[in-house]
Order: structure tokens, then C-alpha cells, then sequence
């Protein structure tokens, strides 16, 4: 039997987000990026622009709602970079839509920090135009 080709094609899309140190003062999980249902992340970074200006330690992870560390592991918002994330082949799920952020803080609030959080996704059967 022979495999039947699929003739549409379609783009990755990027969401992103940027945000502050006053967006995530409280150590906790933000629901940061809504993405469609059957949505499968193919590729994204966080970029820490600005350093989180705190005394002691400042971290954030990217996950969802059964995985806060599904995407990346306590990135040091302390150090400015770029953190890529790690793919899983998942597809998000009406349940499920969020891409979250989890921040913990030891010591003092921040005083200053900026990132941005992008997600390259596609949608699971979309096609936004055909080949041949």
C-alpha cells in the first residue's frame, strides 16, 4: 500500500510575548501564550534582554498545565541571553491551550528585568495553501 501524500503546506507561526519584572513579581505560574487547539510548537526561545535586578537568585521555567518545565528548566533571568526551547512533539489540547510560565525568586524583589517569550507553532491538518 502506498502512502498518501499531502499535498497542503503551511507556515510556522510565532506567538511571543514580552514582558517585565513588574509583570511576574510573585514567585507562581502565568499563563503567558494561548495557542489553538492541536497546536504542536516546532520551534521557540526566551530572550532575557534587560537582567533581573534582585539579590540573590531569579529563574523561569516554560511549560504548561501538566508540565511547568515541558519547554525549558529554570532559566537564569539574572543573565541576559537566549534560552531555546526544547521540543516534545506535544500538541496543545482544549483542555490545555496555555503556554506558562513558572517564576521563582529567592531574596529580594526585582527591581528591573525585561524578556520576551516567542513559540514557533504549527496547526495540526492546516493547510494555508497546496503544492502541486
Amino acid at each position: 500500500m502506498a502512502i498518501t501524500k499531502n499535498r497542503g503546506r503551511q507556515s510556522p507561526i510565532d506567538a511571543y510575548v514580552d514582558f517585565t519584572f513588574a509583570d511576574i513579581l510573585a514567585a507562581g505560574g502565568y499563563a503567558a501564550i494561548d495557542l489553538p487547539v492541536g497546536a504542536q510548537p516546532v520551534g521557540g526561545d526566551l530572550v532575557v534582554d534587560t537582567a533581573w535586578a534582585t539579590s540573590t537568585t531569579a529563574t523561569l521555567s516554560v511549560g504548561d498545565a501538566s508540565s511547568a518545565t515541558r519547554y525549558a528548566t529554570t532559566v537564569d533571568l539574572k543573565t541576559p541571553g537566549r534560552t531555546a526551547l526544547t521540543l516534545t512533539g506535544r500538541r496543545t489540547t482544549a483542555s490545555e491551550p496555555s503556554v506558562v510560565v513558572t517564576f521563582a525568586l529567592t531574596g529580594s524583589a526585582p527591581t528591573a528585568g525585561a524578556a520576551r517569550l516567542r513559540i514557533a507553532y504549527i496547526v495540526n491538518k492546516r493547510a494555508a495553501f497546496a503544492q502541486g
